[in-house]
């Protein structure tokens, strides 16, 4: 698959040079944030979807080694986030520890596990500098920790995180939904996470998702307001919302903490003279 930049209004991601556009989805850090008026707190549930919405109930689940419970709803495409970190100790010690420095927001540490060659976008070479690591509040730094939060999938030169990047292209491939595809999808990763009515956490709950993918609703992004775009409809802003299209074609908007984009940033580690090293970090299609 290509990798397509994702673009909002004309504002380039993290990885600027990267040069084609989508509209649907955005990483940029707002100036300030949307607060939600209510925290949803998780609880635990079955992990079929419920058969009607409930009220809070989202729990954002580690990834585990096992398939979705089958679904009677044809339409719904349900998709295994499975963390293949866990099979290598070598690798999850590695990951453990850039985990930390990624909350710590340590800067020297993800310095030290960038080489000259690693790549951060697909066009000009860029280093590490572009992104300003020294600074806590650089979009880089949520970026990377939503990348680094579902675990790994094992790849041919090492391993490639968030799970969601290489596990979408196997759902796709087990479903019937050909009109789907990486650039208009948004998978939803939890238990019974709501998708509500508004982009507020007040709004009335229309439907709940358990580990599966939706479209991404493109029209209401276009047609939302420039403040709603820069500061509301973002992945990166765990206060924010996305705007999907529920397998009922019905409209609604999903936490941004538990969506992904397929082709969202994503961060390649292989070894290096025997050293686990950050061989890429870059987004797009």
């Amino acid at each position: 698959m290509k990798y397509k930049a994702l673009v909002l209004s004309g504002a380039i991601l993290l990885t600027a040079a990267v040069s084609s556009t989508i509209a649907a989805v955005t990483y940029l850090r707002p100036q300030t944030q949307i607060k939600q008026t209510q925290i949803e707190q998780p609880k635990i549930q079955q992990s079929q979807p419920a058969p009607a919405p409930s009220a809070t109930t989202e729990k954002l689940n580690p990834p585990v080694a096992a398939s979705p419970s089958p679904n009677s709803d044809p339409a719904r495409l349900p998709i295994a986030l499975v963390d293949e970190s866990v099979q290598s100790p070598e690798f999850a010690k590695f990951l453990d520890r850039t985990k930390q420095a990624v909350r710590d927001r340590d800067a020297k540490y993800i310095r030290s596990i960038v080489t000259s060659q690693t790549k951060f976008s697909f066009g000009k070479q860029r280093s590490i500098d572009y992104l300003n690591p020294e600074n806590p509040n650089s979009p880089f730094w949520a970026s990377l920790e939503k990348a680094l939060a579902l675990g790994c999938s094992k790849d041919a030169n090492g391993y490639s995180c968030p799970t969601v990047f290489q596990q979408f292209q196997t759902a796709l491939k087990n479903s019937s939904s050909p009109n789907m595809d990486a650039s208009s999808a948004i998978v939803v990763v939890g238990q019974n996470v709501n998708a509500r009515s508004q982009p507020n956490a007040d709004s009335p709950t229309i439907a709940t998702l358990t580990n599966e993918i939706v479209k991404y609703d493109t029209t209401t992004f276009q047609n939302a307001s420039e403040q709603e775009k820069a500061e509301t409809f973002r992945l990166d802003n765990p206060n924010g919302w996305v705007p999907v299209i529920l397998p009922n074609n019905q409209r609604g908007f999903v936490s941004s903490r538990y969506a992904y984009s397929p082709i969202g940033y994503r961060v390649l580690f292989g070894k290096e003279g025997g050293e686990w090293k950050m061989q890429a970090f870059v987004t797009g299609d």
